[in-house]
């Protein structure tokens, strides 16, 4: 078992999470990871583990294959789930990038996913308050709601191919309530009260919650080295 530091770049996806209570004492919590985080990193500490959720790209540089390529050949272990990390984990799993969770198996299972799959508006500092909701999130709440008969499947049709259209800063909750306004009453108080519970469709959020359950961190270093970890 490894029990050495963990440098964990997290923000919005730790909203709604008690996240001193998720994970390990050896946890360093550090802020969506920018260009330059990881190389700077890896200079000023010994070989580790890196855990990448979050991470910029729209007001700062993304995280560059580069850096978590030098990381991978100075030995640390590095992780990718839920929303940048996904991606990177996806793009990088053949170098040696691990990938954890639901979002990252979306990613391998589809190519052609688009980068804003993920995407939000949040707060810039703690708790990151989520101004929009990722697609990911909102495609599983509507899935929910079809399989509950709380919407027609025509319906999760056409807000599916509106918000994958528009820009994700415009994805929210009041979008959604706004646009299921029509739905009989029941139905409709149905999926307010799902919306109430968006915690329970936060998925990004699940994988990091069940990574620190887990724990595959701890697994021998040469087990599942490099392959996809569901």
């Amino acid at each position: 078992m490894r029990l050495e530091n963990i440098f964990l770049f997290i923000g919005p996806t730790s909203y709604g999470i008690a996240l001193d209570e998720v994970i390990t004492p050896e946890t360093v919590i550090l802020p969506p990871v920018r260009r330059g985080d990881i190389q700077t990193l890896i200079e000023q500490e010994s070989p580790a583990t890196i855990v990448i959720v979050d991470g910029t790209y729209h007001a700062y540089p993304a995280v560059s294959h580069v850096e978590i390529k030098n990381a991978l050949k100075q030995g640390w272990d590095v992780w990718g789930m839920s929303s940048m990390g996904a991606l990177r984990a996806a793009e990088m799993h053949t170098l040696g990038m691990r990938g954890y969770g639901t979002v990252f198996q979306r990613f391998m299972q589809n190519k052609d996913l688009p980068d804003d799959y993920v995407a939000l508006v949040h707060g810039t500092e703690s708790p990151w308050f989520p101004v929009s909701e990722p697609l990911v999130h909102i495609e599983h709440l509507l899935q929910e709601a079809v399989r509950s008969s709380v919407i027609p499947s025509e319906m999760n049709y056409q807000l599916m191919h509106e918000m994958r259209n528009m820009w994700f800063g415009y994805r929210t909750l009041k979008y959604l309530r706004e646009k299921t306004c029509t739905l009989p009453a029941p139905q409709r108080a149905s999926f307010n009260a799902m919306l109430d519970r968006m915690n329970d469709y936060r998925l990004k959020s699940m994988d990091v919650i069940h990574f620190f359950q887990q724990k595959p961190f701890l697994y021998d270093k040469e087990v599942g080295h490099g392959n996809e970890v569901y």
